[in-house]
């Protein structure tokens, strides 16, 4: 430690302040990194004695006895006194007493009588110099880096005004910059964009140089810093879900080149709160991380999707990254009833039936089934209907809907079109991804004459006075994956006098894929 205390106090030539110091001892052991060199009382003492004031006051204060020489030190040489003494005339900063740095050393030495063996007094020389680096402990790639480090001399005293040059790196992939010393000894410089590659050890190695002058020796340091990247992770996996089956769910870990970042564990959440199903897979040689989640449970909300997160959680070498997704979830539609009739003759309203019995629309990701009453029975003068039941059942993996509505027996006897009557009616519409199939059967007469029935779809018998019954209507739905209407059969009056449906029903299926 340097103890600042000033123990004598002398003037130069030009009246200027030289105080001695209690200073510093040498520091050579391999504690002082860098090593220090002694100064001031302490100093002194450790390779002499402290030469009287007289003698030491003469040999600072006589014209023609000092000479300049690097760091702006002085070194005096009194021939008579056989003495040297050396000091520097700058301010250090450590001191806090605003005075200069003051006599760094004073020694007696012999005369010389055979100059072949004398080496003379102190003579200039360059001053040695150490390197501390400071600089950031962490780099990372991508971003820039801000690297410094403390130049000083023999005595620990900052240097001010010298170029200081780092090397972020080794080989072709380094990166240097150079920073010029403040008052200080602070030299400081920024690399742009750190461009290094990321390794095993997760560091990078910082070399720090400096050249030299005219006035110092060069010296240099070195260092490690830890070295991190950004990743960026991308969902890679299924885009549809279907509840009751297996979704694999991957992303891709990439570092901040777009290069793959292999062998990293990365979390998939599907879903949210308590629907949450989570799984973890590790990132491949590609990047690519998969998992399976064994069969899908989630609920089917009004955008009919399901969110998704996947993270990495980030190392000692890479940060970490997230990503999320909005999957589509399959979901089933699908109606059924029993009855309904628009009719009107000359604007007159003569029948005004409302569906029923009526399951309503089903929307469902889930296995359900419809439990609406049949009804008994709907008679009128015109119209008369006798039990009646609609139903919609939907089933997992695959998903499937399917909707049936039964009509046990109907007699039609409106204005203007012959008698029907119907029993044993029975209409289906099933739906699932890719394929939609539909059916009715029944037993008919119109107007008191059996009809036969083939099957097939949209059969449509005229009728006398210009209306006309279609048999197993069949429409594909719009806005759906797969999806199927079926009435059992549509009495359409003639002039717009409206309809009568018996036993119709609805299936579809949604977010099939691709």
């Amino acid at each position: 430690m340097i103890d600042w205390t000033v123990v004598d106090s002398f003037r130069g030539t030009a009246g200027n302040d030289i105080p001695l110091r209690e200073g510093q001892s040498d520091c050579k052991s391999p504690e002082c990194n860098p090593p220090v060199d002694g100064f001031g009382r302490r100093h002194i003492l450790e390779h002499g004695v402290v030469p009287d004031h007289e003698d030491i006051q003469e040999t600072v204060g006589t014209e023609g006895l000092c000479v300049p020489a690097p760091d702006n030190r002085v070194i005096c040489t009194n021939t008579d006194f056989s003495l040297v003494v050396v000091y520097v005339t700058h301010n250090d900063p450590r001191s806090g007493d605003g005075r200069p740095f003051g006599i760094i050393t004073a020694y007696y030495f012999l005369p010389c009588f055979q100059a072949a063996d004398c080496t003379g007094p102190e003579q200039p020389h360059k001053v040695d110099t150490a390197l501390t680096y400071t600089g950031a402990d962490s780099a990372e790639n991508g971003s820039p880096a801000s690297l410094s480090a403390k130049l000083t001399n023999n005595f620990g005293t900052p240097i001010n005004g010298r170029a200081v040059r780092f090397a972020l790196g080794t080989g072709a992939t380094q990166q240097t910059c150079t920073g010029t010393t403040t008052a200080s000894g602070t030299a400081t410089c920024t690399i742009a964009s750190v461009e290094q590659p990321q390794g095993t050890s997760n560091t990078v190695p910082v070399a720090v140089t400096f050249g030299g002058d005219d006035d110092y020796n060069p010296s240099s340091t070195s260092a490690e810093v830890g070295l991190t990247s950004p990743t960026k992770l991308d969902y890679t996996g299924v885009t549809h879900l279907a509840n009751g089956t297996p979704a694999q769910l991957a992303a891709k870990l990439t570092d901040f080149h777009g290069d793959p970042v292999p062998g990293r564990s990365v979390r998939f959440d599907l879903g949210t709160g308590d629907d949450e199903q989570t799984c973890t897979g590790t990132t491949s040689d590609t990047g690519t991380a998969s998992c399976t989640v064994a069969s899908v449970d989630q609920p089917l909300t009004d955008s009919a999707t399901v969110p998704l997160h996947a993270s990495f959680a980030g190392d000692a070498g890479y940060l970490a990254s997230d990503t999320s997704a909005q999957l589509k979830l399959q979901y089933a539609t699908g109606r059924a009833y029993g009855i309904s009739a628009h009719v009107g003759l000359i604007g007159v309203p003569l029948l005004e039936i409302d569906p029923q019995p009526d399951t309503g629309t089903v929307r469902t990701a889930d296995a359900t089934a419809t439990d609406t009453p049949c009804s008994a029975e709907y008679t009128s003068l015109l119209l008369s209907v006798q039990k009646l039941c609609p139903k919609v059942t939907t089933t997992l993996a695959p998903g499937k809907v399917t909707a049936t509505s039964t009509v046990a027996q109907a007699r039609i006897g409106l204005p203007g079109v012959p008698l029907i009557e119907v029993s044993g009616l029975t209409a289906n519409s099933s739906s699932e991804c890719g394929k939609t199939t539909g059916s009715t059967t029944l037993t008919l007469k119109i107007a008191g004459a059996p009809v036969t029935v083939s099957g097939d779809p949209n059969k449509e018998i005229p009728l006398v006075g210009g209306g006309r019954l279609i048999v197993n209507e069949q429409l594909p739905s719009t806005g759906t994956d797969a999806g199927l209407k079926v009435n059992g059969i549509r009495l359409v009056l003639p002039d717009g006098g409206g309809e009568v449906v018996l036993a119709s029903t609805d299936s579809a299926m949604h977010n099939c894929g691709d």
